[in-house]
């Protein structure tokens, strides 16, 4: 009984068998059918397509029709033959990209109905980017074709591009750009530590300068004095930051106001510089007033307008400010880089602005438009460095009233005669680093650095003589020459300043850090006062019947209190 049932389980095994075969001979049929009827659907759109060419040839319609038919029974019979290895296509590569062709994606191979070989991509661009839309045709035999014509090929033998170095290439990519996400997602963590620290480091320099504050009031060092020396002394009455990435260069005081104007880098998202201000009475920073895209060289508050202060900068501009509303009143144009500026001594409406290759230019605020002249600097081509104002007096050899002026290589005077300056040359040694003139006493203060002659810096203290038998040249008496160490590498200002009966002079001294001052009554050095940063600039003022000398660094300003 096994044995017969095991041989009727075999025969229904074949008979199953034998039916799947039968279904499948007959899906095979069906798919040729179905090919059959879309190459006949494919030859009658064909045939319109000429009938629309050449509507009028009825012979021409019977021709194509009769070898669509026979190009129909060609196909059919085509695919009832097998391909053997000779009819395999020898040329791999696009004709139009001269690239091979894919198996897949976007140029796997294709053909269109004149039989000629393509990749997808490259044929489909053709006939629908260059290729009129009424004259498309194959850019082998020059036959009419249209998108619809692409027919993809699957050879059965075919030599294709591999894909697998660019599919891994493109994981790469992909794997890539994870770890640069990731790593821009660390990238704002530590930007966020960053700024914490920053705020904790700022939070201990807060503490150093107070500490530093407290060393200064108890170390502020003196010289030893003499019975006719005065008692009192400076000591550091505050401290404040100005802008925390440098850029502090001038500064001048205004004494209707109470405010200083500093020079400092912008802290906004604009780039350039500006001036801030700060109140003296109460030592707190006030308005910044943006001015100029280059550093600034120089400025000034005018002498009897209240508001004005003149700036001039390495941007090639002079500008006049209304400190009150914060507003730029004026900006005047040149075509040098400006290093200094002052205004007249002798007209109250003229300032002048000196250049980076020695030349001065004169403006007038009431003329807007241009320079009323060019001074220029009698073949010195140096930065004119440094200018001060002179106001007339009948007994100086400025009697007129004009002002002063140092490049580096000279130093020269110029007096109003008539409408033109009249320059002077003064015979110093240079190079120069400043000039300032002292209304209360008439002395000039003349600044220069070492040189092969005189190994120290030099501070010297002059007044400016009329010369009665020739007015062409100036003379001058110098009272007092005080020496400031053996090094200037910075173009330090020194300052004037009122103390008591006595006038002192503030200047910077690289080699031993520190603002030194001297007596211009007793010609001795009274003061020493150590800094810890270079001092670009100093300045001096009394408010309430106390004396101030305040010095600016690259970031700091610092006030010492006379008393």
């Amino acid at each position: 009984m096994q044995i017969e049932e095991q041989v009727q389980a075999g025969e229904s095994v074949q008979v199953e068998e034998q039916m799947q075969i039968e279904d499948q001979v007959q899906a095979e049929e069906q798919v040729r059918v179905e090919e059959q009827m879309q190459v006949e659907r494919q030859d009658v759109e064909d045939q319109h397509e000429n009938e629309n060419v050449i509507p009028n040839d009825v012979q021409n319609n019977e021709e194509s029709n009769t070898k669509s038919r026979t190009k129909s029974s060609q196909r059919i019979n085509v695919t009832s033959v097998n391909l053997d290895v000779s009819d395999v296509d020898s040329d791999q590569s696009c004709p139009i990209c001269m690239e091979q062709w894919t198996n897949s994606g976007e140029h796997r191979l294709c053909c269109l109905r004149c039989g000629h070989l393509f990749g997808h991509s490259c044929i489909l661009k053709w006939l629908q980017d260059s290729c009129d839309s009424t004259n498309r045709r194959c850019p082998q035999c020059n036959k009419k074709a249209s998108v619809k014509h692409i027919r993809v090929l699957y050879a059965k033998k075919l030599t294709a591009v591999d894909s697998t170095e660019y599919d891994n290439l493109k994981k790469d990519l992909i794997k890539a750009s994870k770890e640069n996400y990731n790593l821009q997602q660390d990238l704002i963590c530590a930007d966020i530590r960053l700024k914490v620290y920053e705020e904790h480091i700022n939070n201990l320099k807060k503490c150093i300068s107070k500490l530093e504050n407290k060393k200064s009031k108890i170390n502020v060092d003196t010289c030893p004095s003499t019975s006719s020396l005065t008692s009192r002394k400076f000591h550091l009455e505050q401290s404040v930051e100005i802008c925390k990435d440098g850029g502090c260069r001038v500064f001048d005081y205004n004494p209707w106001y109470k405010l200083l104007a500093v020079s400092q880098k912008s802290t906004s998202i604009f780039n350039g510089y500006g001036i801030r201000k700060m109140d003296c009475e109460c030592f707190h920073l006030r308005q910044f007033i943006f001015l100029h895209t280059q550093a600034i060289r120089d400025l000034t508050f005018h002498s009897t307008q209240q508001t004005i202060l003149l700036s001039v900068g390495f941007d090639k501009c002079a500008k006049l400010v209304d400190i009150q509303n914060n507003v730029t009143v004026h900006t005047y144009q040149t075509e040098y880089p400006l290093w200094s500026c002052c205004w007249s001594g002798d007209n109250p409406n003229v300032f002048l602005a000196g250049a980076q290759n020695g030349v001065i230019f004169q403006f007038d605020i009431r003329q807007t438009s241009s320079a009323l002249s060019v001074l220029e600097g009698n073949g010195d081509k140096s930065p004119v460095v440094s200018m001060a104002r002179v106001p007339p007096n009948p007994s100086s050899g400025i009697s007129r009233g004009g002002f002063i002026a140092c490049r580096l290589n000279t130093c020269y005077t110029y007096e109003i005669k008539d409408t033109n300056y009249l320059s002077k040359q003064m015979f110093i040694g240079g190079p120069f680093v400043s000039v300032r003139y002292d209304e209360k006493n008439r002395h000039y203060l003349i600044s220069s650095r070492p040189n092969a002659r005189q190994p120290h810096a030099r501070h010297m203290i002059c007044t400016i003589e009329r010369n009665t038998s020739n007015e062409e040249i100036v003379t001058y008496n110098a009272v007092h020459t005080f020496q400031a160490g053996n090094s200037q590498q910075l173009l330090s200002r020194p300052c004037y300043l009122s103390v008591e009966d006595d006038t002192l002079v503030a200047a910077y001294v690289e080699s031993s850090s520190s603002v030194s001052l001297w007596s211009i009554t007793s010609g001795q050095k009274l003061h020493n006062l150590p800094v810890s940063d270079p001092v670009m600039d100093l300045c001096s003022f009394n408010i309430n019947n106390n004396s101030f000398l305040t010095s600016l660094s690259a970031k700091k300003l610092r006030l010492y209190n006379y008393g």
